[in-house]
C-alpha cells in the first residue's frame, strides 16, 4: 500500500492542489509511488492536515487520494504517529487508577470494616442485664451507637464504591486490550502509542512458547542420540533465524540511536508493560535511569520507534508528524534512516521543520508547500514548470546543499547569518586588521594579533581559510 497522488480540489486551506508522488521520469522506478516522502513547508500551509488526509484516505468530492493497494498483500495498513508531544505516558484512567491500587486499598479498609461488623454484632447482642448495669452511661452510649453506625454506613459505601470502580476498571481494561482489534476490523489507521504493549505482549508470549517446544524437542533427540549437539545447535540457530526475537531486535536497533544520547536500553523483557518500566543505563557514569527521567526527545523516540518495531509494519504507509522535536542536529541526520528500516515494503512520510531530515531525501521526494500572492498554498517544484518532471531537469537537490545553502535556497531565510550583528563585527574586524599593520610595539601587536584571531574563529573565518 503506498499513496501516489494526492488532489486537494477545496479542502481546508487547499484549493485546487494536486500532487504527484511518485518517481518522475528517468528513475528506475518510474511512475512507480515514492518510498519516502518529506513534507516541509511555511507555518500554516497545511503539513499536518496532509498527513491526516492520507492517514484517513479521504476521497469525495473535494479531495481524492489515490492510495495504490496490493492484492496479493494481507498485511496493508496505515500508522500514525503525532511526535509532537512532551512524552508518552499511560496516562490514560485504566493506568492512573490502576486494579492492583484497588486491591491494596480494599485489604487496608477490609479489616476496618470487619472490625465495625464485630463490634456492632457485639452490642446487639449484649444482654438487657448488662444494659441495666450501664443505665448511667444510656446517653454516651446512643451517641456512641450513632456515630458506630455512621462510620458503618461510610464504610460500607466506600466499599461497594471500590468494588464498583474495580469492575468497571476490568470492563475499560478489556476494551482497550482489544483496540486493535477493533481498529484493524474498521481499516482505520492504527496509531503508534503505548497500546502497542498489548501486541508486543503477545508476541513475546508466543515466542516464549515456541523457544519452549524447539528446546524440549532438540533435548530429547539429544537424550535419544538421534541427534548430537551440533546438530541441535545448528537446528537451534536456524529457528532463531526463521522467527523474530523481538525484545532483542527492539534493544539492538534502539540502542543505535540511544548510544548516541550516551545512552543503553538496559533492561525490557516479557513483564514489561509500559514505557515507565523501561530501565536505561548511562554510558558516561553506568547509573541507571528510568524512563521519567530520560529527556524529551529520548522519549519522543522511543515512543515512536518501539510501537513500530512492534508492528513490524509490512506494505503499509508510515505517517509521522515532526519527527525531529527535542533532537540534537547529528541524531536528526540518522532518523529517516532508522525509520527507513523498520518492517519490510513500506512508505515513509514525514511532515517536518529540519533542513538535516530534508537533507537525506532525493528532490522529487520533498513536498515543499508554500503560499502564493493569493495566499493560496501550492508546491514548489525543483525543475522549470515548463520542462517535464524528469530526474535530469531537478535543479535543486537537498542532499547536495550545505546547511547554510539548504536554509536560504529550500527553508527560504533571507540571510545566512545574523545579518545585522555579524556586520557589526565583520566591520570591527576590518577594523583590527588595520589598526594592526599601524602597531609597531610588538607586545601590543601581539595582543592586537590575539584578539583578531578570536574575532575570527567566531565569525567562522579560519574554517573558511581551511575548507
Amino acid at each position: 500500500m503506498k499513496v501516489s497522488k494526492v488532489e486537494l480540489i477545496d479542502y481546508l486551506q487547499f484549493k485546487n492542489l494536486t500532487l504527484n508522488l511518485t518517481y518522475p521520469k528517468g528513475h528506475k522506478k518510474a511512475g512507480e509511488p515514492l518510498d519516502k516522502i518529506c513534507i516541509i513547508g511555511q507555518s500554516g500551509t497545511g503539513k499536518t492536515n496532509l498527513l491526516k488526509v492520507i492517514r484517513d484516505r479521504l476521497y469525495s468530492n473535494s479531495v481524492k487520494t489515490t492510495i495504490g493497494k496490493d492484492d496479493n498483500s494481507d498485511s496493508e495498513k496505515i500508522y500514525f504517529s503525532n511526535i509532537n508531544k512532551d512524552s508518552i505516558k499511560n496516562n490514560n484512567f485504566t493506568d492512573n487508577l490502576t486494579l492492583d491500587k484497588i486491591k491494596d486499598l480494599l485489604l487496608y479498609v477490609l479489616p476496618f470494616f470487619l472490625l465495625y461488623v464485630f463490634v456492632y454484632l457485639l452490642v446487639l447482642l449484649i444482654s438487657n442485664d448488662v444494659l441495666e448495669l450501664l443505665k448511667p452511661l444510656e446517653q454516651l452510649g446512643i451517641v456512641l451507637l450513632k456515630l458506630l453506625g455512621s462510620v458503618g454506613l461510610i464504610l460500607s459505601l466506600f466499599v461497594v464504591f471500590l468494588i464498583f470502580v474495580a469492575l468497571a476498571l476490568a470492563f475499560i481494561k478489556k476494551l482497550t486490550q482489544n483496540k486493535y482489534k477493533i481498529i484493524e476490523y474498521k481499516h482505520i489507521y492504527i496509531e503508534l502509542d503505548e497500546y502497542a504493549w498489548f501486541l508486543l505482549k503477545e508476541k513475546i508470549d508466543n515466542y516464549a512458547k515456541e523457544d519452549e517446544k524447539i528446546e524440549s524437542k532438540l533435548f530429547k533427540e539429544i537424550k535419544n542420540k538421534s541427534k548430537n549437539i551440533e546438530q541441535a545447535m545448528k537446528e537451534k540457530e536456524e529457528w532463531e533465524s526463521k522467527n523474530e526475537n523481538i525484545l532483542k531486535n527492539i534493544s539492538d536497533k534502539l540502542n543505535t540511536i540511544l548510544n548516541k544520547l550516551n545512552l543503553e536500553l538496559y533492561e525490557i523483557n516479557k513483564n514489561t508493560k509500559e514505557y515507565n518500566d523501561l530501565i536505561f543505563k548511562d554510558l558516561s557514569n553506568d547509573k541507571i535511569i528510568k524512563y521519567d527521567n530520560l529527556s524529551t526527545g529520548t522519549k519522543n523516540i522511543i515512543s515512536t520507534f518501539i510501537p513500530l518495531k512492534i508492528h513490524n509494519p509490512k506494505d503499509s504507509i508510515i505517517l509521522i508528524d515532526e519527527p525531529e522535536n527535542s533532537f540534537y542536529p547529528d541524531i536528526q541526520q540518522k532518523l529517516t534512516e532508522l525509520y527507513m528500516e523498520v518492517g519490510e515494503n513500506n512508505q515513509l512520510i514525514m511532515a517536518t521543520h529540519s533542513p538535516l531530515i530534508a537533507s537525506s531525501f532525493e528532490p522529487w521526494e520533498v513536498v515543499e508547500l508554500k503560499f502564493d500572492e493569493d495566499n493560496q498554498v501550492y508546491r514548489e517544484l525543483y525543475y522549470p514548470i515548463e520542462e517535464e518532471n524528469h530526474i535530469d531537469n531537478y535543479t535543486l537537490d537537498p542532499r547536495m546543499l550545505t546547511w547554510t545553502s539548504i536554509l536560504t535556497r529550500i527553508f527560504d531565510m533571507k540571510e545566512d547569518s545574523n545579518f545585522d550583528f555579524r556586520e557589526k563585527k565583520l566591520m570591527e574586524y576590518i577594523r583590527l586588521e588595520n589598526e594592526l599593520h599601524n602597531i609597531k610595539d610588538k607586545k601590543e601587536k601581539m595582543q592586537k594579533f590575539e584578539e583578531l584571531m578570536k574575532l575570527s574563529e567566531l565569525l567562522g573565518l579560519s574554517d573558511n581559510e581551511k575548507n
